[in-house]
């Protein structure tokens, strides 16, 4: 039986290959020798992201016409204007029918529950199941994201049959059964989530769409585990001016020991420092961006001794200077950071 990051991989390079794409070249900008038929999902990642900069499209050659590098950034920021979870869904669901590319798109409501829903416009794309499954994750995990809290699914369903590796879709949607051969694709949420409050700043939008879109595929467990609650830990203590709580601070806050802490990051491919860095670079963007507050005042406020430390530091993370980034706005600049928690 075929796994679930295998199938992926396979239809990723089918259709990158039916477009006329050099197999070499990919395996080159991944950095591997071949590809294996137990990929992982570490693989799947890396591969999408060689695939869509050689490809200058995020969908990987997988719709009717190219989706350029900076669609999602361009859709996430205009979600992020959205009031509630509600108006984000609506959002996205009219932004995308602008595109007028591969699929109707639709949100409404039905009985208890809401749907998003994707209806074909050319039976012949999505060339494979991954460009409906890319679709269905990256929008769910988007407005999960917007939230800042995972966002339960109670059902989902796809207009193919059924593929080899169905049996691992629990990873990616857990508690909801997958229908198959159906007329259209979708997932449905509980109706009281719509009121929601969306908590993301355009330019945390932009910049997630731009960083982190494939690690969406990372098995639920790790997308929205430990890491998560840690990183939101880290982040109101430095919107309170707190010293950032230390492993064994974290653990005791988790009432777990903290050897289990360190296993459950470990397992989430997580590391504390990674995790720090994550969340001083995005408040730093975000204060930057949203904020007249100067470069010492952030500097401080994360918890650096010197303002040249901090100055280097997001050089680092970035690409440019804290005052160039300011300046410049997140288009120029966001597109060299592509650290996340994994």
């Amino acid at each position: 039986m075929t796994s679930l990051y295998a199938g992926m991989v396979s239809n990723l390079m089918s259709g990158y290959q039916e477009a006329g794409f050099d197999l070499a070249d990919a395996l080159r900008a991944a950095k591997f020798d071949r590809i294996s038929p137990e990929a992982t999902v570490q693989d799947f990642v890396r591969l999408s992201r060689a695939v869509s900069l050689l490809m200058n499209d995020e969908y990987a050659g997988q719709m009717e016409r190219a989706q350029r590098v900076g669609t999602l950034a361009l859709l996430a920021a205009h979600v992020s204007h959205g009031r509630t979870l509600g108006d984000g869904f609506q959002r996205l669901s009219d932004f995308m029918n602008m595109l007028d590319n591969t699929f109707t798109v639709s949100f409404f409501t039905n009985g208890a529950e809401c749907r998003f829903q994707l209806k074909r416009i050319n039976p012949k794309f999505p060339r494979s199941e991954f460009g409906v499954e890319a679709v269905l994750i990256l929008m769910h995990r988007l407005l999960e994201w917007m939230s800042a809290s995972s966002l339960p699914v109670n059902s989902i369903w796809f207009d193919y049959t059924r593929p080899d590796w169905a049996g691992s879709y629990s990873l990616l949607f857990p508690n909801a059964e997958p229908a198959f051969a159906a007329s259209t694709s979708g997932f449905s949420i509980p109706l009281d989530e719509l009121s929601r409050p969306l908590c993301r700043a355009e330019i945390a939008a932009k910049a997630w769409a731009r960083r982190t879109p494939m690690d969406a595929f990372f098995p639920v467990e790790h997308y929205l585990g430990t890491s998560l609650e840690i990183s939101s830990l880290l982040e109101n203590a430095i919107k309170e001016s707190r010293k950032l709580p230390s492993m064994e601070d974290l653990a005791e806050h988790l009432e777990m020991p903290v050897y289990t802490l360190r296993r459950r990051l470990k397992k989430e491919g997580c590391a504390l420092p990674a995790i720090r860095l994550q969340v001083k670079r995005d408040h730093a963007c975000r204060l930057l961006a949203e904020t007249d507050q100067s470069v010492e005042s952030i500097s401080a406020q994360l918890g650096f001794s010197e303002t040249s430390a901090f100055v280097r530091a997001f050089k680092d993370w970035i690409g440019v200077t804290p005052r160039t980034y300011r300046q410049a706005g997140l288009p120029q600049v966001i597109a060299s950071a592509h650290r996340t928690f994994n």
